[in-house]
């Protein structure tokens, strides 16, 4: 029992120490990412970076899923909807259900007849996230930037960033989701819960192993009596 008596507070203390919630912990940056988050060795395709900050970056960007912006080019009108949606994945004989992004634009004319749907590449991102699009006219196409971030996450999986492009020129899609922006910067977090459980694990069999080898021990002792055989 003084084995025991002499661990316990230790048991105590790693029962003590925090671990990262999965449903709480904000990795990274608080609010990431922002306006002066951005880092320039996550930047993939340079000419299409600065010219999304060269049109003031998200900062007026619609955020949502879906979201959606209203693109008036003159000669034609642009309806552009960015959402997740659900896709089914088979691996083998196990169906698994995945959230993916779909980019589709709706190009009508001046008076809003329907002239074409463009629908890009889907972008599987393995789990639901934050979007935000925006889109303007230039040059008798329409440019489209979109990102996926994700924020709150847990020890397994970072936050997340990711900036695509897409252009329709001449009812046609001529840059069908281009990666122009990466970052997926460390989690930080406590000491992992299984490793707790673990290290509890092994110190408790450590207690019991020690506990019953004493006791083994005393077993086996034998008491000195003063009874003595006279021959």
């Amino acid at each position: 029992m003084r084995a025991l008596a002499a661990i316990l507070p230790f048991l105590l203390l790693l029962t003590a120490i925090p671990t990262a919630q999965a449903d709480t912990a904000i990795c990274g940056r608080p609010g990431y990412p922002d306006a002066g988050a951005y880092s320039d060795s996550a930047v993939v395709n340079a000419s299409l970076w600065s010219e999304l900050r060269a049109h003031g970056g998200f900062a007026n960007g619609t955020t949502g899923s879906p979201a959606e912006v209203t693109v008036d080019a003159g000669s034609a009108l642009y309806r552009v909807r960015l959402e997740e949606v659900t896709v089914r994945r088979f691996v083998g004989g196990t169906a698994t259900d995945v959230p993916v992004v779909a980019l589709r634009v709706r190009e009508e004319t001046p008076g809003g007849q329907l002239r074409a749907t463009h629908n890009f590449t889907l972008v599987d991102v393995n789990r639901g996230g934050n979007l935000t699009l925006v889109a303007w006219a230039s040059g008798g196409a329409l440019e489209v930037f979109w990102r996926w971030a994700y924020l709150a996450c847990d020890a397994s999986f970072p936050n997340v960033y990711y900036v695509f492009h897409g252009q329709n020129t001449s009812s046609a899609i001529a840059d069908d989701n281009t990666l122009v922006y990466f970052e997926a910067p460390r989690a930080k977090s406590g000491i992992p819960a299984d490793m707790i459980l673990l290290i509890t694990a092994g110190l408790s069999a450590s207690v019991i192993f020690l506990l019953a080898r004493r006791a083994l021990k005393k077993g086996r002792e034998v008491p000195e009596t003063d009874d003595r055989t006279v021959k």
